[in-house]
């Protein structure tokens, strides 16, 4: 994650303030300052940590084929003492289909927990996309994935040749393969 900011000036003694966008991210991030003045340079780094009071992370294949019956498991993190009832829904497009569309989870401390759901592929091809969203109280977690359905097995081309003389023709019965 690299995000790029300013220059800012502040008069002596001052101090900002800045806030940030992340995408869906879970970890930490170095966050650097650079200041300069006159040709005087100083810096300095802090390892900043990244999280929400809840937040979650599921884990899908690059790619699916039609028919393929995947499981999703989606890791919760409960990363404040308040989050306690965790409701999860999960919702696709029209390449995916869920039995199972929601679940609950509850947590009696600080900590994570893994649930799943099992997503049918449908029988066609193009961009799936899967999203999971967590709630608790006020506190909400989003996790989206865009996945390709492509056909697992090759294109099967046959070819016959022919040479018909002037006046002559062929009746050619094509077979499914």
């Amino acid at each position: 994650v690299v995000r790029f900011l300013g220059p800012f000036t502040l008069k002596g003694n001052a101090s900002a303030k800045h806030t940030i966008s992340m995408p869906n991210y879970i970890g930490s991030v170095r966050t650097m300052v650079v200041a300069a003045e006159d040709g005087a340079y100083g810096s300095t780094e802090v390892n900043t940590p990244v999280k929400k009071p809840l937040m979650i992370y599921g884990t899908m294949p690059r790619v699916v084929g039609p028919g393929e019956t995947i499981n999703l498991p989606v890791q919760v993190f409960a990363l404040e003492e308040f989050v306690k009832d965790v409701k999860l829904k999960v919702t696709t497009n029209s390449f995916f289909s869920a039995e199972s569309t929601t679940k609950e989870i509850s947590f009696s401390e600080i900590g994570d927990q893994i649930t799943s759901f099992e997503l049918k592929v449908g029988d066609k091809t193009g961009l799936g996309k899967v999203t999971v969203v967590a709630t608790s109280g006020n506190e909400k977690s989003i996790y989206e994935v865009e996945i390709a359905v492509r056909n697992p097995n090759n294109y099967q081309v046959t070819t016959n040749g022919f040479v018909l003389e002037k006046g002559e023709s062929i009746e050619e019965i094509v077979e499914a393969i």
